[in-house]
């Protein structure tokens, strides 16, 4: 029971600790949106100029990843059995990467069709919006460099160490749902949940971090960069196209091929499949992280 009441209270700071993430990032969007609308009135444009989604996507990084930081600072660390990457393990990864990212976006792309059709109202991409505003150079920043790094950092190396004591499944599974609805989107939240579940695995069978930032910024490169400069060229969209269509079968062939092979080790205060769902999910802080991401989720919707 003691055990119970302790994965409770740390699944609920988790939770907390990362609803505050979102919290900071809602709050300075609106800011910024109010001060780019305060000088466009004085004839001043910023809005989607090179360095503001740079130097905005910086702030929340520093300080919604920073104050989350401090919630979970001081709570202990697990490490397990790890060993050396090899070629196979991430030759494998990346290509089940692949796959995730495409089923991920179908399911999306469906979702949101289903959508636009029952309300009337055609439901755009937030992500695409933003990009084809901005520069190569601010793309490559933010989504190739930046987020990468700063992703790992907090949804990989920060959040699993602290709740691996209660197993690899609830550590990797727990890590890909909060990197997911921290999107603020559903058309991201599936192929994230998706990538994070391999970036999860990966990480926590070698414990470096580098093949995570390494595997995400290739996805962010292909899903950003080349995917915007495809969509101006026949042969490089149908090029694109082909490696997506290609790189999704042989993943979804190499992930029922290993699926059975995946070590998954058991936590010290092992929860899953003992009530784990609702000491992982059913706390409080978990709780208004949920809400915090849906009420981002719906204002995304409605912008």
């Amino acid at each position: 029971m003691d055990d119970r009441k302790e994965a409770w209270k740390t699944f609920s700071r988790i939770g907390g600790g990362y609803a505050i993430f979102l919290l900071v990032t809602f709050t300075l969007q609106v800011q910024m949106s109010i001060l780019t609308a305060v000088l466009f009135r004085f004839g001043i444009d910023i809005t989607f100029k090179d360095w503001y989604v740079p130097a905005s996507s910086l702030a929340v990084y520093c300080l919604g990843g920073g104050l989350t930081y401090l919630v979970v600072r001081d709570m202990p660390i697990f490490k397990g059995r790890e060993e050396k990457a090899g070629v196979k393990m991430l030759t494998a990864g990346f290509f089940v990467c692949i796959s995730a990212l495409f089923f991920g976006n179908l399911i999306s792309l469906g979702l949101m069709s289903m959508v636009s059709a029952i309300s009337g109202k055609p439901m755009v991409n937030p992500l695409s919006e933003v990009l084809e505003n901005l520069s190569g150079w601010s793309i490559l920043i933010t989504m190739v460099v930046m987020a990468p790094v700063f992703e790992e950092i907090l949804y990989r190396k920060v959040l699993i160490g602290r709740i691996r004591q209660y197993g690899d499944k609830a550590a990797i599974l727990l890590s890909s749902f909060v990197f997911g609805l921290s999107h603020g989107n559903f058309y991201q939240f599936f192929y994230a949940f998706g990538i994070g579940l391999v970036f999860g695995y990966i990480y926590i069978r070698t414990g470096k971090l580098r093949y995570t930032i390494v595997f995400h910024m290739v996805i962010n490169f292909m899903g950003s960069y080349v995917a915007l400069h495809a969509v101006s060229s026949l042969w490089l969209s149908a090029l694109y196209s082909l490696f997506i269509l290609g790189g999704a079968a042989v993943g979804t062939v190499l992930f029922f091929i290993i699926r059975k092979k995946l070590r998954l080790e058991p936590g010290i205060r092992e929860i899953w499949g003992r009530g784990g769902f609702r000491v992982m999910f059913l706390n409080l802080g978990m709780v208004i992280f949920f809400l915090t991401a849906a009420a981002a989720f719906l204002i995304s919707e409605i912008s």
